[in-house]
């Protein structure tokens, strides 16, 4: 038996875990694509503040021309991707993090 991670695709977008992005080319959303948005908080300075690391996990097969600087716009919010991303395991998902852009 072949083994498909499609099939976690399908089950994690069924679930709502993954969501519509878009890769934004000149100023609008041009290519949607499917990806967990992760928006974790983390407390600093002792707990008297938190910052908030951004990150998408997609496909990497369905996004394969996402890089550096490219941006993307998540429930109207439009971010920047702040380093390389960054294929995962057998390089069927990736991990790009992201930086908000106001």
């Amino acid at each position: 038996m072949i083994w498909d991670n499609s099939r976690f695709d399908r089950a994690f977008e069924r679930i709502g875990v993954r969501e519509r992005v878009y890769l934004v080319r000149e100023g609008e959303p041009d290519q949607p694509f499917m990806a967990r948005f992760d928006r974790p908080q983390e407390y600093v300075l002792d707990g008297q503040a938190h910052t908030t690391d951004y990150s998408i996990e997609f496909t990497t097969s369905e996004m394969p021309n996402l890089t550096l600087d490219s941006q993307v716009r998540i429930h109207g919010q439009l971010y920047r991707v702040n380093n390389e991303p960054l294929a995962q395991g057998d390089g069927y998902w990736t991990i790009a993090t992201l930086e908000a852009l106001s």
